[in-house]
């Protein structure tokens, strides 16, 4: 009796590891090479950014919605993540691309730009249709925390697959589209003077 359990026990695990090794190993994302600042002239050295998200974007789970079936359903790609959640990596990105200071940099920061995000995952219009979707408020805090400017945030970019890898080039695409948007949206304010002490000591030297 004794050896038809461990018989069956060693066929169990032998099961077990073979597969293991068969199945395919989770595929991991991050949004890709450090970018080029937005241009080299303009550097929001002097602003700290902030960016808020619901609780669920802690995870590094890559989401999507089925437009056309239940878009109330927020579904996740099961052997697809990414590096690390998607706040944390749309954080660094913007960092990249406008010069943007860190959380450690807050003794620093003349004024604050607080990202509130709604919406970031990939959402399915049709089975073989999909856009990466990003959606959020943005506005500017100056030293004492007042709001000088909000707008809206509402960026869609398609995907070229029906997959997690198409869901995040569009994502990793509609950031970069969000820098962009951002920095005109700030050069625009302080054309018309609504971002004292907001940009550093050297960016100013370097426009004038």
């Amino acid at each position: 009796m004794n050896r038809c359990l461990m018989f069956f026990a060693a066929c169990l695990l032998s099961g077990c590891v073979g597969s293991m090794r068969n199945s395919p190993l989770a595929e991991v994302y991050d949004f890709g090479p450090p970018l080029e600042p937005v241009a080299e002239d303009v550097r929001w050295s002097n602003v700290l950014l902030e960016i808020r998200a619901p609780h669920w974007f802690d995870s590094r789970d890559i989401e999507y919605r089925l437009l056309y079936a239940n878009p109330l359903q927020l579904r996740t790609y099961a052997r697809s993540h990414w590096a690390a959640a998607p706040g944390l990596l749309l954080s660094q990105r913007l960092r990249q691309q406008l010069g943007f200071l860190g959380v450690g940099g807050q003794t620093l920061a003349g004024c604050l730009l607080r990202l509130e995000l709604f919406e970031f995952s990939q959402v399915f219009d049709r089975p073989q249709s999909s856009r990466g979707i990003l959606q959020g408020r943005a506005g500017i805090l100056d030293a004492g925390r007042q709001f000088v400017a909000e707008r809206r945030l509402a960026i869609a970019q398609p995907a070229a697959t029906a997959d997690a890898q198409g869901g995040v080039i569009a994502l990793v695409a509609a950031s970069e589209e969000l820098g962009r948007e951002l920095a005109a949206w700030l050069n625009d304010l302080e054309k018309r003077g609504r971002l004292k002490h907001c940009r550093s000591t050297a960016g100013e030297s370097q426009s004038h």
